[in-house]
């Protein structure tokens, strides 16, 4: 799994969260951050536009290492 990924993923939270702090693994679950729906699809688009990546969130991603897998496969 790529770190580099996973870290920009986790600054594109923290902004969108406004929590400098904020620390996830791979293992954190989309849904295990207080976010709501509408939040996950919003931050989701940001990691899209961000890192030019087109990411289907459906019942395939329910962790950040899931969406760094969607990520890193699309650049191979």
């Amino acid at each position: 799994m790529e770190k580099n990924t996973l870290a920009e993923i986790e600054k594109i939270l923290r902004e969108f969260k406004g929590q400098p702090d904020l620390k996830i693994t791979a293992d954190t679950r989309l849904d295990g951050l207080g976010m709501d729906s509408l939040d996950t699809v919003s931050v989701v688009m940001d990691i899209e536009d961000k890192l030019g990546v087109a990411i289907d969130i459906g019942t395939d991603a329910t962790t950040f290492g899931d969406v760094v897998k969607i990520i890193e496969a699309q650049k191979k």
